[in-house]
């Protein structure tokens, strides 16, 4: 009898978020309004262009397109977390832990209110647990939240340096999520989305004031940065290890990412007409790398 309810609910469920580019976008959002009714952060989540809904629908898209790109290796081990999940429609419970993770793993960038406030930001992750369990729990999925919780609390692990208070995904399912939310730091159209959520913190795209120090050594875990552009050369020249790409694909795709990230650095700098100070600036930064 409870096989048969577990299978229910998966049924159900598939039929709100169907895996594989089958997404029900209205859906999905009515039964977020439905579980978190009036409750402001939701609509700030809903609407936002930089960490809201899009963007975890966005990653939600990559982690299905590693999945088809997984290696063997890779694979075996999606197919034992999922067993270890429940043994009947294993696979099918392995996709929605990832889909629900990847849709809720930014959403405690808003706080109850619905603002940003760069103080809270280190902690997101936390918030962003509580409420995708909240989620799987309404929607009777209480099987997977411990897979959820564990790929989102991981997600913005990068190295011990740069976060120091995060861990790396132990699990594939995790390792998953964490891949491809961090593919988008690699994206060469994420200085847009990186330039907005920086203007809703107060900074500005350049910081003339900032010395070259700072920059080198910001950590995303520690410091919020006083201009986008730190963020962006953060990006363009953060780490790469298995640690922070722990699936195989996602580490050869940001190799390809990071040029064209590069001149589109390069050409934003030209829009704010700072284009040989940031020109520097890279140079300098890979002079670094180097070493």
């Amino acid at each position: 009898m409870e096989k048969k309810a577990k299978n229910n609910f998966i049924f159900v469920y598939m039929n709100i978020l169907s895996s594989l580019y089958h997404f029900d976008e209205k859906k999905l959002k009515n039964l977020l309004k439905r579980i978190f009714r009036g409750e402001n952060w939701l609509k700030i989540f809903l609407d936002d262009s930089h960490h809201g809904f899009t963007h975890g629908n966005q990653v939600r898209l990559s982690c299905l397109k590693l999945i088809e790109n997984l290696t063997l290796k890779e694979k075996k081990k999606l197919q034992e977390e999922g067993k270890k999940i429940c043994a009947v429609n294993s696979h099918q419970y392995a996709i929605v832990a990832i889909e629900i993770a990847a849709i809720f793993h930014d959403c405690g960038r808003f706080n109850e209110t619905g603002q940003v406030i760069a103080e809270e930001q280190k902690y997101h992750h936390i918030l962003s647990a509580k409420r995708a369990e909240i989620f799987c729990a309404n929607v009777g999925l209480n099987i997977i939240i411990p897979n959820v919780k564990e790929a989102i609390l991981c997600h913005d692990f990068q190295n011990k340096r740069l976060t120091p208070e995060l861990t790396s995904p132990k699990s594939i399912i995790g390792k998953i999520v964490q891949s491809s939310d961090q593919m988008g730091w690699f994206h060469p159209n994420s200085i847009a989305r990186t330039l907005a959520f920086n203007k809703a913190l107060g900074s500005p795209f350049y910081n003339p004031q900032i010395p070259l120090k700072e920059r080198l050594i910001w950590a995303p875990g520690v410091k919020e940065a006083r201009d986008s552009l730190t963020v962006m050369l953060g990006q363009l020249f953060g780490p790469t290890k298995i640690e922070r790409f722990g699936i195989e694909f996602a580490r050869k795709k940001i190799e390809i990412y990071k040029v064209g990230l590069e001149n589109n650095i390069i050409k934003m700098a030209e829009e704010y007409k700072v284009k040989k100070e940031v020109e520097i600036l890279i140079e300098n930064f890979r002079k670094r790398k180097k070493r």
